[in-house]
This record gives structure tokens, sequence and C-alpha cells, in this order.
């Protein structure tokens, strides 16, 4: 599409101005490497719900991951797509890569709670999943306590 082909021509455009900015200024990298993982997510996110492209997602996903590693929506993207595909250990990485540096994050913990219970009917990790089932408990009681009124 043509706003897929944009974006296309915006990460190229600017991963030469990474390319040609100096590398040792931090105040000038940090802000084009966010940029670039920006429209990276951008590109993902255009692919996982308008294409339903599951593969492409995941990689531009990861490229915008390797720009800013701390993306939280990124994260979240990737761990959503690697849970709908079964891939439960690495869905539960980047979970846990979000949690540790944003441990308020909502839908990171529900997220979590629901592999966790996944991985409990399992039972394949524990036996009969019961440290699942209280790492899922742990997740949805802090849930509760941050919005005791919103579940």
């Amino acid at each position: 599409s043509e706003f897929a082909d944009y974006l296309r021509s915006a990460t190229e455009l600017q991963k030469n101005l990474m390319h040609r900015a100096p590398t040792d200024s931090r105040d000038i990298m940090q802000p084009m490497a966010r940029r670039a993982a920006n429209l990276n997510y951008q590109l993902g996110e255009y692919y996982e719900k308008r294409e339903a492209n599951f593969d492409t997602a995941v990689s531009y996903y990861t490229v915008a991951n390797r720009y800013d590693d701390t993306h939280g929506e990124c994260i979240l993207a990737l761990a959503r797509i690697k849970m709908r595909q079964g891939e439960l250990d690495i869905c539960e990485k980047q979970l846990h890569n979000l949690l540790r540096v944003d441990q308020g994050n909502e839908e990171a913990s529900m997220m979590m709670a629901e592999l966790m219970m996944q991985l409990a009917t399992q039972g394949a990790r524990s036996t009969g999943g019961v440290q699942e089932y209280k790492d899922a408990t742990f997740y949805y009681q802090k849930l509760l306590e941050r919005k005791p009124d919103n579940y």
C-alpha cells in the first residue's frame, strides 16, 4: 500500500540520517533511534493489523526493539503475536522485559497473568502447574490492588 511505502521510505531516510550523524553524541543519536523505532513499530503495526502478515510484522517490531528496547507498545505487540502463535516462552520473555522497565503496565500484567494461566493449564513446567497458578494469582492481585474497581 501507499502508506506502507511512505513508512518504508521514512525508515530508510532515518537510517541514512543516523549513519551520517556523529555517533558519539547521545543527545543526537537517542532521539533519532527513538524515531527509527517508532517508524518500524508503525510498519509492524500496519502489517499486523491491516495485512495480517505476522512474520513481516515481527520483523519490523524486532528492528524497532533494536533501536529502542524500552518501546512498550512494540514489546507488547511482539508478546501478543508470540502468544497467538503459541510461542509462550518468547512471549513470557517479552513481557518480563517490559515489566522490568514499566512495572505498572496494566496490559503487560494482564497478558502475563493470562500467560501464566495458560502455562498452568498445560502443567508443563511445574507439577500440575501449581507455580504458574501462583504466578497468575500474583499478577491478577497486583492489577486489583492498582485498580480495585476496574475488574
